[in-house]
């Protein structure tokens, strides 16, 4: 596409890393009726790329084809109290953190330690958001959503939504398929913290007690000191994914790599510090063009307000490659990558 559309909106506002360019329009999905344009709009087969607030997303080409819709339907719902949880509903146009911390004031804790996870409600469950022990799928029992292809309301289980590591059916067979509209949490009542990480245990215990109030506290004090402000630094949060390898694999690895940092993980298998890796290859601070791997955190990359999609492309190959070489791994980009 070589000309500036007639009707463009600037996207570099619409997602947290900031790249600058433009996109064929923009629009916001409030209520019922906005769902229905936008599903004409796909059935008419326009370029479209539904956003909730552009956390999970990066647009590398600055003249993109696409029309942008907002996830925007507001709204928080208790529902009530049974079998040992709290349950609540929550439009997919909320914000997370705001969430978090609403549950925690209202004595319904549980998700403490996804605080401070930037984005919608509505993307959570797409990307199945996990940090420091707990993921999405152990708090969901229900995700509502819009069909594009048939116009109908519908409700997804905890099974149905197929959760994996930062995975689900939204990502896959589904992909595209659904607007997501809501989502059911079911939350303990007899609430146990979720504890296990040094920095997060030492920074609870300095609040004092252990309680959800402090947990929260100290989730937003350890991420805070690791993780860059995308309002000041552009960022997408944790740019790649931790490998999941088997034991075999891990066994090779640890024979090159003595103290290369893995974790157990679900069926036998084990995650790996992707973030640790791009480290010991020595491009922690290092940068390429306007746009660079977060000197503090290196499973973080940045833009320092001058980035383009061809410099952020470039850093991903180089790091992809060298991990690749040094470690013999791949390692997958996290957030969605938009090339038109």
């Amino acid at each position: 596409m070589s000309d500036v559309p007639a009707q463009s909106v600037d996207f570099s506002r619409l997602h947290t890393f900031g790249l600058g360019g433009v996109a064929r329009g923009l629009d916001f999905i409030r209520s019922p009726a906005d769902l229905a344009r936008y599903r004409k709009a796909y059935l008419d087969g326009q370029s479209l790329w539904l956003l909730g607030e552009g956390s999970n997303t990066v647009f590398l080409n600055p003249l993109s084809s696409r029309h942008l819709w907002v996830m925007a339907m507001k709204g928080r719902q208790f529902l009530g109290t049974w079998a040992g949880q709290h349950h609540l509903r929550v439009m997919a146009g909320e914000n997370w953190h705001a969430l978090v911390e609403w549950t925690v004031a209202m004595n319904w804790p549980g998700l403490e330690n996804l605080a401070l996870i930037p984005g919608s409600v509505g993307a959570s469950p797409v990307q199945n958001i996990g940090a420091y022990g707990v993921e999405l799928k152990d708090r969901v029992s229900a995700v509502h959503v819009y069909d594009l292809q048939n116009g109908e309301h519908g409700t997804l289980t905890l099974d149905e939504c197929q959760f994996e590591y930062r995975d689900s059916v939204f990502k896959q067979q589904a992909a595209g398929r659904y607007v997501i509209t809501a989502v059911d949490f079911a939350l303990p009542v007899k609430w146990q913290p979720v504890l296990g990480y040094g920095d997060v245990t030492s920074q609870v215990q300095a609040f004092g007690e252990v309680s959800p109030l402090n947990v929260l506290k100290a989730i937003c004090a350890v991420r805070t000191a690791k993780l860059p402000d995308p309002a000041v630094l552009g960022n997408a949060g944790s740019f790649f994914k931790n490998p999941v390898v088997c034991a075999a694999e891990l066994n090779r690895l640890l024979s090159g790599h003595p103290n290369i940092v893995h974790y157990p993980a679900p069926n036998g298998q084990f995650k790996l510090a992707a973030g640790w890796m791009i480290e010991q290859a020595g491009l922690k601070g290092s940068r390429e063009g306007g746009v660079g791997v977060y000197e503090k955190q290196a499973l973080i990359l940045v833009n320092h307000g001058h980035g383009s999609g061809s410099d952020l492309q470039a850093l991903i190959k180089r790091i992809q490659e060298t991990i690749q070489s040094r470690f013999g791994i791949h390692l997958e980009a996290e957030p969605n990558l938009i090339v038109d």
